[in-house]
């Protein structure tokens, strides 16, 4: 039979004590952890990828510090307003690096839908109407070729502006742009390129309320003759 000495038993429960003693430490650690809560940023509802994120989107919850993310947004003021890369659902933690805030250049690109794209036109390809366009502004193009003329696109979305010389040194939003990024389908790029190739392209910068207008176009025998003469017959 096996018989321990006294000072065997003696470190046994040393051991024993400092076991049970560590264990309570972690086990208060943990519960205080449990009950100590940092805000983060959620989603309030599920949010697809390329949403601009607004009030309603997300919300602060409380979450215990382990649960949180290391890149995750702690306030909601942070994440308002910037555009989401990657889709979320409610009650996820918004990441940081998944949001842009689209006042960078190039950062248009995050409000691109799957089949949209975007055209740079240059000011030197489509005449008039540049002074003063700005991000967020909405331009009609008309084409001449032939003598024809008519509506090739209405209410394209300006996403960014490239500023030319004179205005990187103006600083200034009348100064005249090196060209813009518009919000295109592949198809209407096509109808673009084709038209500053072959035609001549002009702007015209809708208003803030501007809609769609139907057009049956312009030709130069019509023009001539006040009003009267064959249908166009380009595009």
């Amino acid at each position: 039979m096996l018989r321990w000495s006294a000072s065997a038993r003696t470190r046994y429960l040393v051991l024993a004590l400092a076991a049970a003693l560590l264990s309570g430490v972690f086990a208060y650690l943990y519960l205080g952890g449990l009950s100590e809560r940092v805000p983060v940023v959620v989603a309030a509802t599920d949010i697809p990828a390329f949403a601009r994120l607004d009030g309603d989107m997300i919300r602060t919850a409380f979450l215990p510090p382990v649960a949180v993310h290391p890149a995750a947004v702690v306030r909601a003021d942070d994440a308002r307003g910037r555009v989401s890369l990657v889709s979320r659902m409610a009650g996820e933690q918004i990441l940081a690096p998944s949001l842009v805030s689209g006042d960078s250049p190039g950062e248009y690109r995050a409000s691109l839908g799957p089949e949209e794209r975007a055209f740079f036109l240059t000011a030197d390809a489509a005449h008039g109407g540049w002074r003063g366009v700005q991000v967020g502004d909405f331009i009609d193009l008309t084409v001449v070729c032939e003598g024809t003329s008519v509506c090739l696109e209405q209410g394209l979305e300006v996403l960014e502006v490239v500023a030319g010389e004179a205005s990187a040194l103006l600083a200034n939003r009348d100064a005249p742009a090196a060209g813009v990024f518009l919000r295109v389908t592949p198809g209407t790029a096509e109808r673009i390129a084709l038209a500053v190739e072959y035609g001549k392209v002009f702007v015209s910068v809708s208003g803030y309320t501007g809609i769609p207008v139907p057009t049956v176009g312009a030709w130069l025998e019509q023009l001539l003759q006040g009003g009267e003469g064959s249908e166009p017959s380009w595009p």
